[in-house]
Formats: C-alpha cells, structure tokens, sequence
C-alpha cells in the first residue's frame, strides 16, 4: 500500500494483496496451456541458473530485461552444451493514473472485494476510488503482459522444443532443448485435400515420437478447422469405429458451435483430442494463435516444471523466488505511482522429445 497527496488530498492505493485476489477471480488471461503442461512450479531461491542437464542453447543469454538497468544489445552468438542456463528477467511497469473509461467488470469486482465502496445511482467515485481503480488496472495489466509471456513461453517450449525471448533492448534469449528433427512433421498432403492420409499420418507421428520420446502420446493440440477436417476424412472414421460394438460411423459427434478455450473433443486409444483456438495480442498490436491455425501436435508429456527463479532487488535481501514481486515507485514532484513487478522464469520439458507434429495440416 502507497500514502502520498494528490490535490491536498491523502490518497492511499489498495495493497498488492487486495489487487492480487481480485486478479485472481477475474481471469483475464487463458492459462489452459500453462495449467496443463507446465503445472508443477518450482523455485529456485538464490539461484538466477535452471538446472536443465546437457541441452543445446546459445549464448549469451542476456535476459530480457537486466534486473537493475534497461538492457544491452548483444549480438554474438555461440552454441554449446551447458548444464545451467540463466532464466530471462523481465521487468513490465505501469504508471498509476485514473482513468476516463472504468471496466464495469473490475469496478464490481473491486467493490464485491470491498477494496471500493459500492455508491448509490447517480453517486460519483470519489478521488480515493478513482485511484483505487487505477491501482487495480494497473497490477492487472502487469498481471497480464507476465502472464501471456509465461504461457506462450510454456507453448514454444513444449511444441517448437525452444524457448525464444524477444527483448526491446537486447537481442533475447533463445533456448534450444535439442529436439530430433524427425519430430518436426507436416503432412505430405493436407487434410482438407484430396487424397489425404490423416490417420496414416498420425500414425507415422506416434511411431517417430515413441522412437526419439520413447513414450506414447497422451494429448493431441490442433486448431479447429484441423480437427473438422481430420474427423470429415473417411479412413480416419473407418478405422476407430470398426473396433467398437455400435452403429457409428464417426469417431467424434459433430458440432456446430465455437469455442475459443480448450476444448476437450473426446478420447480415442488413450489419446485426449483437444481443439484449442485462443489468441494472444502481441506489443505490436498483431495477434497470434496459441495453436497455428493449421497446426497438429501429438504430446506426450504433461508435468512439465515451469521454474522461478530469485528476485534481483533490494527489496528482496533474502533472494527469494517468486512467480512476481510486485512493488511502488513513488515520486512527491511531480506525483506519480508507478507500479513495477520483477519475475524470472523458465518452463522447461522433462523430456525434450516429448511432443511431435507442426503446420500444414490444412491448406491457409
């Protein structure tokens, strides 16, 4: 909680706490992917390092954001094997300041919070509560931008194999988990073309991802327009209805309804079919689909660690790890709160063969 004077007027910002739970009820951010794969965090207190074994990266690994400066550009690249890499470091910040348009959604959150009073019809915010507002859009838009850089991180990790970090002041981070070329898979001819072989196709994805994974698939990651042509191809429906004792004549039931989440289309020889349409708003106003709109994976594995590691700041003399440390910086002249929050992770697979497929799937 910051105390500072706006207009001759005490202004008290609703603490971290407060905002967090109202963050956490709001859900602003899909954590589908996250939540799935990457479900066992760990940290790593005193350490800036993630110990991941022998795996190919390049160095050096200068992190997004430098914890006590704005970053560096770094252009050299050299590519070895090394048993710990630095986890990338960012730094998003929001200046605090009412604003003109006010989300219905957050105001009756923060007020069902009571972090703002409830006012009768026709009864304006009073200055407290505008800043509270702020303070709240703020943090969730701090919240947010940490949030979708963790998940679509946990993505390239598990799908591409790699995690890359693109940074405004430096050249990023790129982490390569040495991922066997064979299990980067299109399909010689799309599934919504003629002469398509979906299910031959999928087979040959789970021989490749039992032969360099040496484990079989668990879920399937596709777009919808994947899924639609994959369950319409004939072969495909003959070959998983013949073993069942009923009339079918299509493994999946049809729908016509959309879904932007995940969407669990059902289970066939222990693999989950999941349809999963969400999109991400990139910094440069372009926005890209956590699954490539042609895309198909199979994956193999889902308890993935997504590691933290320690804050670098003097806030934190104990140098713990957290998902995000969130703190104040005050100005008296002129008045202004900013809201910055610190955090370092990595998502790392447990197995760096554990998923097989890419694009193509269907004609764009």
């Amino acid at each position: 909680m910051a105390t500072f004077n706006i207009e001759g007027a005490e202004i008290e910002t609703a603490s971290f706490e407060e905002l967090g739970a109202v963050y956490d009820l709001s859900k602003p951010v899909d954590t589908f992917f996250r939540d799935r794969y990457f479900g066992n965090p760990i940290y790593l207190n005193n350490e800036d390092k993630v110990p991941v074994g022998d795996i190919k990266t390049y160095i050096p690994l200068a992190p997004a954001v430098l914890p006590t400066a704005q970053g560096r550009v770094i252009k050299d690249k050299v590519e070895l094997n090394i048993r710990h890499i630095p986890a990338p470091y960012f730094k998003p910040s929001v200046v605090v300041e009412p604003l003109s348009k006010i989300d219905a959604k957050l105001q009756k959150l923060l007020q069902a919070m009571k972090v703002v009073a409830t006012k009768g019809i026709g009864v304006p915010p009073t200055m407290q509560d505008e800043w509270d507002m702020a303070a709240a859009n703020a943090y969730w838009l701090i919240r947010q931008s940490l949030t979708a850089r963790i998940i679509m991180m946990c993505r390239d990790a598990l799908l591409y194999g790699k995690v890359v970090v693109e940074g405004d002041d430096n050249a990023g981070v790129t982490v390569d988990f040495g991922r066997h070329v064979d299990l980067n898979f299109s399909p010689l001819i799309p599934w919504d073309q003629e002469g398509a072989t979906p299910y031959r196709d999928i087979r040959k994805i789970v021989k490749n991802l039992v032969k360099h994974g040496k484990r079989r698939p668990v879920d399937a990651q596709m777009s919808s327009r994947v899924f639609d042509a994959m369950t319409d191809d004939k072969e495909f429906n003959e070959k998983f209805t013949a073993s069942k004792d009923t009339n079918a004549t299509r493994v999946f039931d049809g729908g016509f309804g959309g879904e932007t989440e995940a969407k669990l289309r059902g289970t066939v020889d222990g693999i989950n079919f999941w349809t999963y349409d969400v999109e991400f708003e990139k910094e440069d106003g372009t926005s890209e689909l956590m699954i490539p709109e042609d895309g198909f994976w199979l994956i193999s594995e889902l308890n993935n660690p997504l590691y933290y590691c320690m804050i670098k700041h003097r806030k934190n003399p104990a140098k713990l790890a957290m998902e995000l440390m969130p703190y104040h910086v005050y100005s008296n002249n002129p008045p202004i709160d900013e809201f910055i929050a610190d955090s370092s992770p990595l998502p790392v697979t447990i197995n760096k063969n554990g998923a097989c497929g890419g694009t193509g799937f269907i004609t764009l």
